[in-house]
């Protein structure tokens, strides 16, 4: 039979007023006939008109499948009234909008949020102030807490994407709304932000200290001088931070990732946190989706690699497309069509290397457990005793390390996913540890962390630690990363574990233990490849270089050679930690 002829009516600009009297704007898709429908709503900051959000999900197709879409700028954006600040009025707009959303001519009560990223995170604003009509939602690569990936990661600042989505993302609409009765100033203003937006995009703009000095052009995002000069045990991180308001969301949650995206450790994090809100209340439990993505980018070539057509968005282990996994959970969830999802596993996640789905009923997944590989003498990583005088180097912040690929969100000249760092290991700051061949295939799926036994010159440093797959022509893939700042090291005192407190230095040559959390992967190490842990001082531009001189980046310029040295013996037994399976 011919496929059913549909009508859908589209409604521009619709308003909705807020609590304080502040009007925000939605495009409103609606099927013609029939209803009443449940309603999938998305917050953005991106432009209501500009189809951003259909990568996850397709305003005319979820209408054909019986649903009322609607897509709003936040405040301040685009159409809608308002200032706009960073997530500061996302908690109650949100609330607001879902209620609205709830009692729309045609609406039957019922809504569902879905997006990613920034709207991944409004999804979680609006939701733990607990909107009756909100009953399930899917984040996608979005965060909670904005000291594990968004503004920081182990108590460095995310400079790559901090200041290149501020610069290309937020600031042309800014300007374009400041000026819009001034065109002959708008005229006048437009090239230098024309100009820092095509620098950033050349790969350059980001070597500038202090950092306040960024270019700022017209003073259009001052929230980014502010955020570097917010320090990891600052207030305001608190306000914005979901961490410890998990139990106050009632909706069903589906959670979205990516193994090469900026946010993976916290989506594995909000998952964990909506399992537990699930056991302790015997109600369903959250559903995870991970793929070999990068931020945004759900094709199946990330980086270097191309990991199959049925690794990507549109075909996903040839059973759909993420349309179709968003349109089968708001069946189950919202419609009670719980046979929507009869044939699909609680956790799906793509294990690269052997470049296949796996299905589990939980993550991590059942059986998995830890194995814990040592750092040892003569750049050897082992299941045996550590051995060894300790390795060291020299970290220069006039000459950092710079970002090869891997889990950034930075302009594509950066080239995020699995690229080779090779000409990386190359550097004399760059120590790298590498096992033997495998003998047999080696699966790691789960946490992944390193204990890192180190002693600096420097009052304050940084410490990256890389895992990397060794091909046996040579290539030697990088798979996941982390970071550690030494001043913030009792602020992530454990893998997971977030525990914001004042900086502490550190006393020049003095051994101090450090906990590097790499988040997770999954990755089969083929037999014949060689695991491999890289261990350096700077990833530059993804993170703010530390200056090894105690002073913040944001304030000051001057820099000094911290002279790092890596401990690997029985008495400070530096370590690999892995989450392998079977088979």
């Amino acid at each position: 039979m011919p496929p059913q002829t549909r009508e859908v009516v589209v409604q521009k600009n619709v308003p909705a007023t807020m609590r304080d009297g502040t009007t925000l704007f939605s495009n409103v898709y609606r099927p013609a006939e029939g209803g009443p429908y449940p309603v999938l709503l998305t917050r953005l900051p991106y432009g209501k008109d500009i189809p951003s959000y259909t990568t996850f999900l397709d305003p005319v197709r979820a209408d054909g499948s019986g649903y009322i879409v609607v897509v709003q700028d936040v405040r301040g954006r685009f159409a809608s009234g308002g200032e706009f600040e960073p997530f500061a009025s996302e908690y109650e707009d949100g609330h607001d909008t879902v209620e609205w959303a709830a009692r729309l001519p045609g609406a039957d009560g019922r809504v569902g949020m879905f997006g990613l990223s920034y709207y991944g995170k409004t999804q979680w604003q609006a939701a733990v102030t607990k909107p009756p009509s909100l009953l399930s939602m899917v984040p996608g690569i979005t965060w909670g807490n904005h000291l594990n990936g968004a503004q920081m990661r182990g108590g460095a600042y995310e400079l790559g994407t901090i200041y290149s989505w501020a610069v290309t993302t937020i600031a042309p609409d800014i300007l374009f709304r400041r000026y819009r009765d001034d065109p002959q100033q708008l005229g006048r203003k437009l090239p230098e932000l024309v100009a820092a937006i095509d620098t950033l995009q050349a790969g350059g703009g980001y070597d500038v200290l202090p950092l306040t000095k960024l270019p700022d052009p017209d003073g259009l995002t001052p929230f980014v001088r502010e955020g570097f000069e917010r320090g990891v045990d600052d207030g305001w991180w608190e306000q914005l931070n979901i961490d410890g308001r998990y139990g106050n969301v009632s909706a069903v949650t589906l959670h979205i990732g990516g193994w090469y995206d900026i946010f993976l450790g916290e989506t594995l994090r909000q998952y964990a946190a909506m399992k537990e809100v699930a056991e302790r209340r015997g109600t369903a439990p959250p559903r995870l989706l991970v793929g070999p993505w990068t931020h945004g980018n759900f094709g199946s070539t990330l980086g270097e690699l191309d990991f199959g057509i049925g690794s990507s968005g549109i075909l996903l282990n040839y059973r759909g497309d993420l349309a179709d996994y968003h349109l089968r959970f708001f069946d189950a969830t919202l419609k009670g069509r719980e046979e929507a999802l009869a044939d699909r596993p609680p956790v799906e996640v793509f294990v690269m290397g052997e470049n296949r789905w796996r299905g589990y009923e939980e993550w991590p997944p059942p059986g998995a457990r830890e194995e814990v590989w040592h750092l040892s003498g003569g750049g050897s990583l082992t299941r045996e005793a550590p051995s060894g005088e300790p390795d060291a180097y020299d970290y220069d912040p006039k000459d950092p390390v710079p970002t090869l690929g891997g889990s950034i969100l930075m302009p594509q000249i950066y080239r995020a996913g699995a690229r080779d760092q090779s000409p990386n290991e190359e550097r004399p700051d760059v120590l790298c540890y590498t096992s033997r061949p495998l003998e047999h295939d080696y699966t790691v799926l789960g946490p992944v962390w390193v204990r890192l036994f180190a002693a600096s010159s420097a009052p304050d440093t940084d410490f990256v630690a890389r895992l990397v797959d060794v091909h046996p022509d040579g290539r030697a893939i990088g798979i996941a990363d982390g970071i550690i700042r030494a001043s913030a090291r009792e602020s992530y005192p454990e893998p997971g574990v977030i525990s914001p407190t004042a900086p502490s230095p550190i006393k020049p040559g003095e051994v101090y233990e450090y906990r590097i959390d790499l988040w997770a992967t999954g990755n089969t190490f083929r037999a014949g490849h060689r695991i491999r842990l890289e261990v350096t001082s700077s990833s530059f531009p993804r993170w703010d270089r530390n200056l090894n001189t105690g002073e913040s980046g944001a304030r000051s310029s001057r820099t000094e050679v911290a002279h790092q040295r890596i401990f690997h013996d029985p008495d400070h037994p530096s370590s690999l930690t892995l989450t392998t399976v079977e088979g």
